[in-house]
């Protein structure tokens, strides 16, 4: 009897142990708030940001065509800039779709972006340009196109002065809504 209670004890010490360890090293398991939100400020000085007059931006990497991962994910973007739109912001967030095919047809690139909304911006890198933002931003990619698997993160960046830093990544599909919207609003 005291050998079971000592085994019992051993193994709950050990779970709360493991529990109190997984806590603090994913602490999106413990702060449901902001799971599926990766905090990560850098600069960033994509090409597509050139000309933009947005303070805020959100960028989806993904491919034309992509059905099991893009559209799940980019149907839910076009919700949330929907439910941006009806929150009156002073600074509406440009949506940017930058297709991971390079030397795609940019007309082919921006009528899949405005499929799902007409105000969604696209943007079709070369190789080079692709290759700089994979590596920056550490993107899973593949050369497969539509075949490859990608992840549905998505992008938050903030125009600082001249230049454009990146503030938060959005890692779950369907995205976490209500934080998305709560992170914008708080930027204004």
């Amino acid at each position: 009897m005291k050998r079971s209670l000592k085994t019992f004890s051993g193994v709950l010490l050990i779970v709360i142990a493991f529990s109190l360890i997984a806590g603090l090293a994913f602490p999106a398991l413990t702060d449901s708030e902001h799971a599926g939100r990766a905090e990560k400020q850098m600069g960033v000085n994509f090409p597509f940001l050139k000309n933009e007059k947005s303070e805020l931006i959100l960028v989806y990497f993904g491919y034309v065509g992509c059905t099991r991962i893009c559209t799940p994910a980019l149907n839910d973007l076009a919700h949330i800039y929907r439910d941006l739109q009806d929150q009156k912001l002073k600074t509406l967030p440009s949506v940017w779709f930058v297709n991971m095919t390079p030397e795609m047809d940019p007309l082919s690139v921006q009528s899949w972006a405005e499929h799902f909304d007409k105000h969604f911006k696209s943007y079709a890198p070369n190789v080079n340009e692709l290759h700089g933002m994979v590596q920056l931003l550490n993107l899973v990619y593949s050369d497969l196109g539509v075949e490859a698997e990608h992840m549905p993160y998505l992008y938050l960046i903030r125009k600082v002065g001249a230049k454009y830093e990146l503030v938060y990544i959005y890692t779950s599909s369907p995205y976490n809504r209500e934080l998305i919207l709560k992170d914008i609003g708080a930027l204004q």
